[in-house]
């Protein structure tokens, strides 16, 4: 009689880590632990984690969760889900020489614009499914060539998380294809390092990881003696949280939509296909495996922002705020936002950007702001939407994903009157977390028939939506503003 199938799954996102034991059907079967930690950021658009301590702490989760393992469970594998775009240096004893550069860490956006205007960046988007920006490995190398020279010149290899995780585990250093299409440096069709990649980020190949996405299995002697449960058995490579976060809610094709809206945000869809093709310039196309893409239109922008406008209130207990941001009618603050207190993505992929609030006046008050912010965040995803609608003909099913957006019914409405269509909101609490179990279950049997429940359903309110139609237009109107004036800049220090 064969054993049922359990996977251990872990997610590494951009604030916490999650680790949980999941059975053949999708669902959690155990505790699920968590690890919270802080981005440390500053003016000058740093955004890192130091290493040693994010590991530290997966380490301590996995302890948690293996220690409560019943007495005989055997575990089939493990599944792997983190954020994409990380880099660090690794010195020959695979010691970090840098803290953890995440997606966030926007200190390279000179590199980023220098590279634009040289004329390389469509040829480069084309090539690696990423657009030239900040956020990936050649703008990020060319600004640590100049500013950690010492770094930059003794590191021995550069890797993501996921591949320093799997040297401390196995004592062999290897990156996954989805992991290595995340960085900018990968040929996605040809499924190699790219060489234009390579010489624009002045590295060489052999200091990057061999791609390999086989498992690895036999954890080296103190892991083994530590969790012997887990020592014998298949630990897959990383998959980025993105496309994990899509299969975990269900939408497994191209006939669906996820709208994520956590720490930052994303439009994306899942398709299978020969090649990479990028259908619109804003556009970021990475892979899951040889056969399947995930792809959208990404938003540094998010949980982040509206965190921020929730510091002014602080002291009001999130039931009554909840309760006057309803009482606030749609767009009745004066208010346009421009949310970018992380930086900005898609569609434009520009630099050196910030957030911005007009219209402050002397009558203000803090909730009209936290309102405006949500709206903003709602305003952003409908002009990616309609950007994605035209690069991708066709209706799908809008699925909306992420922990603190799903709780609050009010950012819900705004987002789905914003977006004027119905948002069917996931009941997958962590998504990442298990699209690491069930892309580990595919391996053994067929996924498609597993369900994955709706916990509501959000209908557009339609005399809202015209006025948002509005305010999305004044929106459009300061960005493109604030765009120029940035990009006359950036064309003035070139």
């Amino acid at each position: 009689m064969h054993q049922p199938l359990a996977v251990l799954a872990i997610d590494v996102g951009s604030s916490s880590l999650r680790v949980g034991l999941f059975d053949q059907y999708g669902q959690p079967s155990g505790p699920c632990c968590r690890r919270e930690y802080q981005l440390d950021t500053d003016v000058s658009g740093k955004a890192t984690l130091d290493v040693e301590a994010l590991l530290s702490a997966l380490y301590a989760a996995l302890d948690e969760v293996h220690s409560a393992l019943p007495v005989g469970q055997q575990v089939t594998a493990v599944g792997i889900s983190t954020f994409w775009h990380s880099l660090t240096a690794i010195d020959e004893q695979g010691s970090p020489l840098l803290p953890l550069l995440i997606w966030a860490d926007s200190r390279a956006s000179h590199e980023a614009a220098a590279l634009k205007f040289s004329g390389m960046a469509a040829d480069l988007h084309a090539i690696t499914g990423c657009p030239v920006h900040s956020s990936f490995w050649p703008a990020r190398l060319r600004w640590l060539a100049k500013h950690e020279p010492q770094a930059f010149d003794t590191a021995h290899r550069w890797v993501s998380f996921a591949d320093l995780l799997f040297l401390r585990l196995f004592g062999k250093l290897s990156t996954s294809l989805s992991m290595a299409s995340g960085s900018g440096m990968l040929d996605s069709n040809a499924m190699v390092w790219s060489k234009l990649a390579l010489s624009l980020a002045r590295i060489k190949p052999q200091t990057l990881p061999e791609i390999s996405d086989q498992p690895s299995q036999g954890l080296l002697d103190n892991w083994a003696t530590r969790w012997p449960q887990l020592a014998n058995i298949p630990w897959y490579p990383a998959w980025g949280d993105g496309a994990c976060s899509n299969i975990g809610a269900g939408a497994l094709d191209e006939n669906s939509l996820v709208l994520m809206l956590s720490t930052s945000g994303s439009l994306r869809r899942v398709w299978t296909a020969d090649r990479m093709e990028i259908a619109d310039k804003g556009q970021w196309c990475y892979r899951i495996d040889k056969h399947r893409f995930a792809g959208g239109m990404a938003m540094s922008e998010g949980g982040n922002s509206v965190a921020w406008a929730r510091q002014m209130l602080a002291a009001m207990p999130a039931a009554e705020l909840d309760a006057q941001v309803t009482a606030l009618a749609p767009d009745a603050h004066g208010l346009t936002i421009l949310p970018y207190f992380l930086g900005a993505r898609s569609p434009d992929w520009s630099e050196g950007r910030s957030g911005a609030i007009l219209g402050i006046t002397a009558a203000t008050t803090p909730v009209a702001i936290y309102r405006a912010t949500l709206e903003s965040v709602g305003l952003r995803f409908a002009t990616l939407k309609q950007r994605l609608d035209a690069a991708w003909p066709g209706k799908r099913r809008l699925i909306a994903t992420g922990g603190g957006f799903i709780k609050s019914g009010i950012w819900a409405q705004i987002v789905a009157d914003c977006l004027g269509e119905t948002l069917y909101l996931s009941d997958i609490d962590e998504g990442s977390l298990r699209g690491a179990a069930l892309l580990v279950l595919e391996k053994y049997d067929d996924i498609s028939p597993l369900e994955h429940p709706l916990q509501a359903t959000v209908v557009p309110d339609a005399a809202a939506g015209k006025i948002y139609q509005a305010a999305q237009a004044r929106q459009v109107a300061y960005d493109d503003a604030v765009v120029n004036v940035l990009t006359r800049r950036l064309e003035e220090l070139s």
